[in-house]
């Protein structure tokens, strides 16, 4: 989405800085081809493992039951793998349901309702720190999430505008609070002292900002970004989930049941392998994703929109393996500090129990 200096509201939607063209994809070869070398292995490990095998298609296809949230267009690649073949080529059936909330997500994947389940990264760590049956096996991207305010009530884009102010969220306990309450920290603002938090249903919160009952708010996209461009350029970018410290930090991530990683790990790597390919298909043509979003996902806003969202979000991270163990461990550490995981709480010794290196060829012991 190109910048105009004279239009507010498209200089208020931020952008990330796009990686260097050779860089993107001399990554998406380094990380295709490792993951394919190790394919292989895998699928001898899975075949001596003495693991149920998963049920197959009449032609072959090993089933795998995805949960995503159709609303959210930063699965869109994910979907874009079913519509180009990207699963098929790898041995296997995608089936997706939809979850509307953490607790349904959570117990699907945790009892192996379904095989996995995408979502923020933020709806996983306190509930994996309590002992939820299930592991974090891919990043997918950063940057889904923003806190807007209204240049009438006195936001600006200085973090410091909103010290004093209401801020609206759907949930209380949920990944906005804890996401913007640590960057707020972060940058010098006290989340349980500076700021007032005012839980709305999340339908609502434009129309309590318009009321003057909040002066700020926190959703997700495309929400956030429609409500933008509708505010004729009243609402003002004030943070998201890629600004300072978190820049280059991934906010979504894929996490499977230790069912399926006993039953069959290669077919979790191969869902992964066309994720990644799929995400920097995402990278390099965002419309064309866009285009596949629109025709599954439950939001119905305009394609351009859509593809707008998908270039503000960094879908060339994708961490797997002591990677993605990097962020879990950052996310633990910050999370600390607000009170919502332990105090005693070791981030690194965490991280590592709660993420499966599923380029590993041998099958999980547990």
């Amino acid at each position: 989405m190109s910048r105009s200096p004279t239009n507010p509201v498209s200089n208020d939607i931020r952008e990330p800085i796009p990686p260097e063209q050779n860089t993107r994809w001399g990554r998406r070869a380094m990380v295709l081809g490792g993951l394919a070398s190790v394919v292989g292995g895998t699928l001898l490990a899975a075949r001596h493992s003495g693991a149920h095998p998963l049920p197959r298609t009449a032609d072959g296809l090993r089933i795998i039951r995805l949960s995503l949230p159709v609303n959210a267009p930063c699965v869109a690649p994910m979907i874009l793998a079913e519509q180009t073949g990207l699963y098929r080529d790898r041995g296997l059936k995608v089936e997706f349901t939809n979850w509307t909330d953490t607790p349904s997500l959570l117990e699907a994947v945790a009892t192996g309702k379904v095989d996995a389940g995408a979502g923020m990264i933020m709806q996983f760590m306190r509930p994996l720190e309590q002992g939820f049956d299930l592991k974090l096996v891919a990043g997918t991207h950063g940057g889904c999430m923003r806190m807007v305010g209204s240049r009438r009530a006195g936001i600006t884009k200085d973090i410091s505008s909103v010290r004093g102010k209401t801020i609206g969220i759907a949930d209380a306990t949920g990944f906005a609070y804890n996401t913007f309450a640590l960057l707020l920290k972060s940058n010098g603002i006290d989340p349980l002292q500076d700021v007032v938090w005012q839980v709305y249903p999340a339908p609502l919160l434009e129309a309590a900002l318009m009321r003057g009952d909040i002066q700020a708010y926190a959703d997700s996209d495309p929400l956030m970004y429609s409500a933008q461009r509708r505010s004729g350029g009243d609402l003002v970018e004030i943070l998201s989930n890629l600004a300072a410290p978190w820049q280059g930090r991934v906010c979504c991530v894929v996490a499977a049941s230790n069912t399926v990683l006993r039953r069959d790990r290669s077919a979790v790597l191969a869902m992964i392998d066309a994720m990644i390919e799929a995400a920097e298909i995402c990278v390099a043509d965002p419309m064309e994703v866009a285009k596949a979003f629109v025709q599954y996902g439950a939001i119905k806003a305009p394609v351009e929109d859509i593809a707008a969202v998908l270039r503000m979000q960094t879908h060339h991270m994708h961490p797997v393996g002591h990677d993605l163990a990097a962020e879990v461990a950052f996310y633990a550490a910050q999370l600390k500090t607000i009170g919502v995981m332990s105090a005693d709480l070791d981030p690194q010794a965490f991280a590592q129990n709660i993420v499966d290196d599923v380029t590993k060829g041998e099958p999980m012991h547990v």
